[in-house]
């Protein structure tokens, strides 16, 4: 990031929605395209729900919390490879009702598992990121005792972030040993937390409960990763296909291609591609349509054609 850029600036480039090309005619493109996508994606799973075969409100840690996940499948649920979305929001919006556009182009070759968990400020970030380790944890066991051969892991924007905990060093422990992830999908994400934590447009009043220390500590482009953790990554041949939309922000763009060249510095596979015409919601939209750019090369890399 060039830290010498007005503060001004770089809060805009942190609302994603201003951003977009779309819904130009209305006086306010930038509260028209989150309408539009929460109504394509409430309605995309909605659909998923009436088409496929469910679990819903499976709990994956906590007792009262929304430490939950539901799981779509076709035909049967064990055996198959599987596919997690979290959903993004800036860690303080959405859930599981928006994230269905991602199951319509894939259930027939996987299962599909849609994260939720508690928004900030019902908890902090912190416990955010705990939670997410927690389904990591679950996931580990559904895995292996439901036979599952593969695992595929996408997260958008704040999603994407969270995402990584898969990089924490709990998981070389043998029984929490993340082993058949084999692809890994970030879109649109945010992995440098130091200046956007201190934007009211991104968190207003600190509903993150920040710091600039804790920025620091919960940002994947700060983290000294585990090396035995990264060997085990790349042993397995894990692919992360880092991913933004052209219409994103610099800023988001920016902030994929650091975390890009982090992880290729480690020696890890990495893809970073810039899809064209697409802003920061679309490109979630369009990955219930089959035809789509950003489905075509999802599938492509999962290897579905």
């Amino acid at each position: 990031m060039n830290y010498g850029e007005k503060v001004t600036d770089f809060a805009d480039e942190y609302s994603p929605s201003m951003h977009t090309k779309r819904f130009q005619d209305y006086e306010s493109p930038n509260k028209e395209v989150l309408k539009h996508f929460v109504k394509i994606s409430q309605q995309a799973t909605t659909l998923a729900r009436e088409l496929y075969k469910t679990r819903l409100n499976v709990r994956y840690g906590g007792k009262s919390d929304n430490q939950l996940l539901d799981i779509y499948y076709k035909d049967k649920e064990e055996g198959l490879p599987i596919f997690v979305y979290i959903h993004g929001g800036f860690w303080q919006e959405l859930d599981k009702t928006t994230s269905g556009p991602i199951v319509h182009t894939l259930i027939e070759h996987y299962r599909i598992i849609l994260v939720d968990y508690d928004v900030c400020p019902r908890v902090t970030l912190l416990q955010l990121t705990q939670q997410i380790s927690n389904f990591f944890k679950w996931l580990s066991v559904y895995a292996k005792e439901t036979g599952a051969p593969k695992i595929s892991i996408c997260g958008h924007s704040a999603g994407a972030h969270l995402a990584l905990q898969m990089f924490q060093s709990e998981f070389l422990q043998a029984e929490q040993r993340l082993n058949a992830i084999d692809n890994v999908f970030l879109i649109s994400g945010l992995y440098d937390l130091q200046q956007l934590w201190s934007f009211e447009t991104c968190n207003p009043n600190n509903l993150l409960s920040l710091n600039p220390n804790l920025a620091i500590q919960l940002s994947p482009q700060c983290c000294n990763y585990n090396n035995k953790l990264i060997g085990q990554y790349k042993a397995q041949e894990v692919k992360i296909h880092i991913i933004t939309g052209e219409h994103d922000s610099e800023a988001f763009k920016r902030q994929s291609q650091n975390y890009a060249y982090k992880l290729t510095k480690l020696n890890m596979d990495v893809n970073y591609r810039m899809f064209r015409s697409y802003d920061h919601f679309d490109i979630i939209e369009e990955c219930s349509q089959r035809n789509s750019a950003i489905s075509r090369y999802i599938r492509k890399e999962l290897g579905i054609y």
